[in-house]
């Protein structure tokens, strides 16, 4: 894990970002301005000697969450993968969080960063990669942009994991985001079968608390919209995924006695380059891109 802990800040009237380029592109804090000074919305970032990496969101590139099986296998090659994480099985995230990014554009309400990866950590792919974070008024926007530089084709996901904050309310604040069904997994957070059974602690297509108890499930039907409300600091978030407009996949993560919950936009499901087809994968010729972009409005809720 780098030593760099550099960060770069973007700031206005209203909201404020800071982001680690060193630290594989992560966030160090996003925060809203109060009459009583700044309040984190996402986790903030803090320096660990164990391994760990505590941030506010990192981006996922070239693939989303767990892959199974020891590796993947395109145009019938296999290509052995191993894990990139000592406390999972799988090859987690990609392996964008795991580089240096370097920094491409950086004043007061943009930071742009890139990275270019050649079969990182023996990892199949070459790519290009950038990440663009603006602040405009009430309004963040957060962009993530691969392009597949190797000779043969391979396929891509992209996902941000956001770490939000539960809020001071012991239920959590409030949250709202639409989906028809959802992937029941095993202990290892592999899916295992789809249904359209929302069971009532994972059903948030209307507005509520966001509870209590361990979910980290793939949820489908999602419009590319979530709503959050935490009164602790007078906030609601309204969320709209602006690229790519047919994004009907997302997480909802929300471990057991913990102050932070994350909902994850996801281009695919899990271990989907293991499954029939490779659902939802963008398989890439060199020089084709696919891009992940979210839009986040701030307002109170007094």
């Amino acid at each position: 894990m780098s030593t760099d802990h550099t960060i770069l800040s973007i700031e206005n009237g209203e909201q404020r970002l800071g982001l680690l380029p060193a630290l594989g592109g992560s966030v160090a804090h996003w925060e809203v301005k109060r009459d009583n000074g700044w309040q984190a919305i996402w986790r903030p970032f803090e320096p660990t000697t164990d391994g760990r990496r505590v941030v506010g969101n990192f981006p996922l590139v070239p693939f989303s969450n767990r892959i199974t099986g020891g590796g993947i296998t395109v145009d019938g090659v296999f290509y052995p993968m191993e894990r990139n994480r000592t406390d999972n099985a799988f090859p987690l995230h990609g392996n964008g969080w795991m580089q240096a990014w370097n920094v491409v554009e950086h004043n007061t309400n943009v930071i742009e960063l890139a990275v270019e990866s050649h079969q990182h950590h023996g990892y199949p792919w070459d790519y290009t990669a950038r990440q663009r974070y603006s602040l405009d008024g009430n309004v963040m926007t957060m962009r993530l942009e691969v392009t597949h530089q190797g000779e043969r084709r391979m396929p891509y996901g992209l996902a941000f994991h956001p770490f939000q904050l539960r809020g001071a309310n012991p239920e959590g604040p409030k949250l709202q985001f639409k989906a028809d069904g959802y992937w029941i997994a095993n202990e290892q957070c592999i899916p295992q079968s789809h249904s359209t059974a929302l069971p009532a602690d994972r059903n948030f297509n209307v507005m509520r608390r966001l509870g209590n108890g361990h979910v980290d499930n793939n949820f489908t039907g999602w419009d590319g919209r979530m709503a959050m409300e935490r009164d602790d600091i007078d906030l609601r978030i309204d969320w709209q995924t602006t690229e790519p407009g047919d994004i009907h996949l997302s997480v909802l993560f929300r471990p057991e006695n913990s102050p932070f919950f994350c909902f994850e936009p996801i281009s695919h499901i899990t271990d989907a380059v293991n499954r029939p087809g490779m659902p939802d994968l963008r398989l890439l010729e060199k020089g084709q891109s696919m891009a992940l972009e979210v839009r986040q409005t701030l307002s109170r809720l007094k």
